[in-house]
């Protein structure tokens, strides 16, 4: 199994596209609030499923856009990529947010998040997903990707103790 971890470079708003080789993202800690098939008849309706349950989870404005576009290009993913079928799923762990999306696909090589040129059609989906998000990982068993992102949920503040 391999894994590669992505996460905003500081200050940039993105990251580096650089592997860190660290472990998995830990699916399954928290509060399951989705767990839904993959299918490209179902990509609209796991958008709006993705969307509410964040936005019920707390996440808003465009936190909630940024995640939501994130995990939709993720979903994307595996209908073109990753066999056509597989699993999404949300989880809620105190103030983040991480879905875990995961396909049967033929697996990845070695992994590099990067822009992609210019003229080059598609290919930023990965790109997209680590620019939007606190963070990326991709975990490839040889068969089948997994590639989960994480949002923070900004708690208000009471304005006690001003």
């Amino acid at each position: 199994m391999t894994c590669w971890v992505y996460r905003p470079a500081m200050g940039s708003g993105g990251g580096d596209g650089v592997g860190t080789g660290l472990s998995s993202s830990g699916a399954g800690i928290g509060v399951r609030l989705l767990s839904e098939w993959i299918t490209a008849a179902r990509v609209t309706e796991l958008r709006h499923a993705v969307v509410a349950e964040a936005r019920s989870a707390g996440l808003v404005d465009g936190g909630l856009e940024d995640f939501v576009l994130a995990v939709h290009e993720l979903v994307t993913n595996v209908v073109r990529h990753g066999g056509g079928s597989g699993w999404v799923r949300l989880w809620q762990h105190q103030d983040t947010l991480t879905c875990e999306v995961s396909d049967g696909g033929p697996g990845l090589d070695e992994v590099t998040v990067a822009l992609a040129g210019p003229g080059e059609v598609g290919h930023r989906g990965l790109w997209l997903a680590q620019q939007l998000t606190d963070g990326l990982v991709i975990t490839n068993g040889g068969q089948g990707t997994t590639a989960s992102v994480t949002a923070r949920i900004a708690r208000p503040t009471t304005g006690e103790g001003r």
